[in-house]
């Protein structure tokens, strides 16, 4: 069995026994609670970091107080975080870009910064989780037709809450890259900017697992959101624990079809991309999607709340992807349901949870690995856990 999600040991090093340089420049478009925690990491670690916001006063604040007061309130930001209005200037002989949006926003940006980006290869990385509204694409996808076949792209995500990742606590990433499939012509490029990504986080507190899955990765990443408003709802109307593992365990099975019929694996949904981040994401109420949940099943307005969680984007996006593969998502439905105030919680909830299974619900994960149809770009996988080199130290 080949290895899917494959992680870093620190240090690390080359094959043959050179320590890879760290990235040195980083812009970071987005100066959200994720994108100013991201380039607050970076910053920590050393890395010169230009973080592009459209906010002349959130420039000013980070600039000069080092602190993001609207998003991230009371935490201190490294010294040495550069903010820009301006994105040319943050994109400037940036050695990476980390695009950190709503997901409604990547297409407008990425096609902005590909005018600015030119023809340099720099690697892209989507630090968002959805689905885009109207093509069902996901957020790599918008990134290559955007940018072009000639830019290295991935997404970047995991269970993370941004004001820890700000403070430097514990986290774990995963780095998803199609490029970084053995069978790749870009694989060795890949895997250096993977080496040198981990290098540059691992100061900052942050661990990265890789996988050339970018549709797993970026399936778990979505469909969690709404998962998390589920359960919100549920915590909210009073049913118990069960009936929140009985959503949680109808959400893994959404995730898994969605997965297998999009050409992804469904082993990547066990690993912090996919499980990790569903545990996180709908276990804690600092959770904006938890919050929400819990805002509709006590029949209150959603409010602010509803524009800053990408679950309710992602519940109404899916739906091209269920029409055009012949899926029902359990959760989707449900969610999309009470947002658009068809039923009520408790009816959605009711039916979430007493709803037929699919009809491939019933098999088990073992033949889901060996019957998921395979893509053009799935022919290859990372190296097996036994084969893998040992890291090298740095001399």
């Amino acid at each position: 069995m080949y290895a899917i999600i494959d992680t870093f040991d620190a240090p690390i090093g080359q094959v043959d026994g050179a320590c890879p340089p760290p990235i040195a420049r980083v812009a970071v478009l987005g100066s959200g609670a994720w994108g100013t925690a991201l380039a607050a990491a970076l910053r920590r670690s050393g890395a010169r970091v230009a973080l592009w916001t459209r906010r002349a006063d959130l420039a000013h604040a980070i600039q000069t107080q080092n602190r993001n007061p609207r998003h991230l309130p009371g935490i201190d930001l490294p010294a040495g975080l550069r903010a820009d209005t301006d994105m040319a200037k943050a994109l400037c002989d940036a050695d990476c870009v980390i695009i950190a949006v709503p997901c409604a926003a990547l297409r407008q940006v990425a096609r902005r910064a590909a005018g600015l980006l030119g023809r340099h290869r720099v690697p892209v990385l989507a630090a968002c989780k959805g689905i885009e509204h109207g093509t069902g694409a996901l957020m790599t996808e918008v990134l290559r037709e955007e940018l072009g076949r000639g830019t290295p792209v991935g997404s970047l995500g995991g269970p993370s809450f941004a004001h820890e990742v700000a403070q430097g606590l514990p986290t774990v990433l995963t780095l998803a890259m199609p490029a970084l499939n053995a069978a790749s012509p870009d694989a060795r490029l890949a895997r250096d900017f993977a080496r040198k990504l981990h290098r540059q986080l691992a100061p900052a507190g942050i661990g990265l697992e890789l996988t050339d899955d970018a549709v797993g990765a970026q399936v778990g990443g979505a469909l969690k959101n709404m998962i998390a408003i589920a359960c919100g709802m549920a915590t909210a109307r009073g049913l118990g624990e069960n009936a929140r593992a009985a959503i949680v365990t109808r959400g893994l099975d959404d995730m898994r079809r969605l997965t297998v019929a999009l050409g992804g694996r469904v082993e990547t949904l066990l690993s912090s991309c996919g499980a990790g981040d569903l545990f996180l994401t709908c276990s804690s109420e600092q959770s904006r999607n938890t919050r929400l949940g819990l805002r509709l099943g006590r029949n209150q307005a959603a409010g602010d709340t509803e524009e800053l969680a990408e679950g309710v984007a992602s519940s109404v996006s899916v739906r091209v992807l269920e029409q055009r593969l012949g899926l029902r998502l359990h959760v989707a439905r449900a969610v999309r349901d009470v947002l658009m105030q068809h039923v009520t919680p408790e009816r959605a909830l009711e039916r979430l949870i007493h709803a037929a299974p699919a009809d491939q619900t019933k098999m088990t994960i073992a033949q889901a690995l060996t019957s998921a149809p395979k893509t053009a770009h799935e022919t290859g996988t990372l190296r097996p856990a036994a084969q893998r080199q040992p890291c090298l130290h740095a001399q």
